[in-house]
């Protein structure tokens, strides 16, 4: 019995080594993984800190440009992290289409933090839009309903722990740990180092921001939509602005296409496509407006198109206000036709 017993005995053994080695190897992999703590004491995760595209030529200037930009008794918290259109989500995951459908290239992410207050710390976007529109758009339609206007910039804003802004083609966004006076004042700093050392085209603009009639224009109320506007295919491009006209608040909208032709066809689709969508024809006093607006349960919709222009009034809860709108905006845009023919 007792060789039998032995023979038992052995693979009871060699399992219960096998079973240590996996304990031991689990454990080691909890050890190096809690060793790297300089991310995680922040409460961050680790696996955003590297490099997504590799040590390339381009992520080295993108970790020294980062560099450049910290602010005085802070340092850097992490390498520079540079994501391209398809692995944007792995940063962003949930708005990545936002930016890749409005021309996104490059974002260039790098983390601040205070030498003397380590929860103090701020996270640098650096979004590479290709063209300052672009730059625009998504920056203005994700405009926080409770900015404040940030420093002499035209389009730089601040909520309570971030900051964002436009410069060039750049999207930049600043975002804080907490709402920090201190921090505050870091972030700032980052925002004139980058007015500084980020080299954009100083000839860039955006035209039509010039188009919309100036009485009553709510400040900071611009949006550009590049695609499907108001959910319509076919109206691309298109700006829209706040008024604040007789206690009522009226959006209107701009487009400048190719030719007039082309202005005439997508004012024509948008018609349809409210029509088809359950708008009605309605009367109005103007005569310039006839034929042009529209009932869009219970609001009032407006499309008219002049020269390369395509513009309206939408979803207006008064129609008075609305019209009186949309003839300022059509003698906007039929002013600036000719004087662009005078010329």
């Amino acid at each position: 019995m007792g060789p039998a017993r032995r023979r038992v005995r052995r693979p009871e053994s060699a399992i219960s080594f096998c079973l240590l080695a996996v304990l031991l190897f689990i454990g080691l992999g909890v050890f190096i993984k809690q060793s790297d703590f300089e991310m995680a004491r922040f409460g961050i995760n680790v696996a955003t800190a590297e490099l997504p595209l590799g040590e390339s030529e381009e992520s080295k200037d993108d970790q020294t440009a980062l560099n450049s930009l910290v602010p005085t008794g802070f340092e850097t918290l992490s390498k520079t992290g540079v994501y391209n259109p398809e692995n944007l989500y792995e940063k962003i995951n949930g708005k990545a289409p936002l930016y890749t459908e409005s021309g996104f290239e490059k974002l260039s992410t790098q983390r601040y933090v205070s030498t003397a207050d380590e929860s103090l710390w701020a996270e640098l976007y650096v979004y590479d839009m290709g063209t300052v529109k672009n730059a625009f758009s998504v920056y203005s339609v994700q405009r926080r309903a409770e900015a404040e206007p940030f420093g002499p910039m035209r389009f730089a804003y601040r909520t309570a722990n971030a900051l964002y802004l436009v410069h060039g083609k750049y999207y930049v966004e600043l975002v804080g740990s907490t709402e920090s006076a201190e921090l505050f004042r870091a972030m700032a700093e980052v925002t004139r180092k980058i007015r500084a050392n980020l080299t954009i085209d100083p000839n860039a603009g955006i035209a039509e921001l010039a188009l919309f009639p100036e009485e009553d224009f709510v400040a900071g109320s611009v949006k550009l939509y590049l695609v499907n506007a108001f959910g319509s295919e076919g109206l691309t491009d298109t700006f829209t602005a706040r008024y604040k006209l007789d206690d009522e608040t009226v959006a209107a909208f701009l487009s400048r296409r190719s030719d007039p032709q082309d202005a005439q066809a997508v004012a024509k689709g948008y018609y349809e496509f409210l029509i088809n969508n359950g708008a009605t024809s309605k009367q109005t006093a103007k005569k310039i407006l006839e034929g042009k607006v529209v009932d869009f349960y219970g609001t009032t919709e407006i499309v008219f198109d002049t020269g390369p222009f395509v513009a309206g009034i939408h979803e207006a809860e008064n129609q008075q206000a609305a019209e009186k709108l949309a003839e300022r905006l059509l003698n906007k845009l039929r002013e600036v036709i000719n004087s662009a023919n005078n010329e």
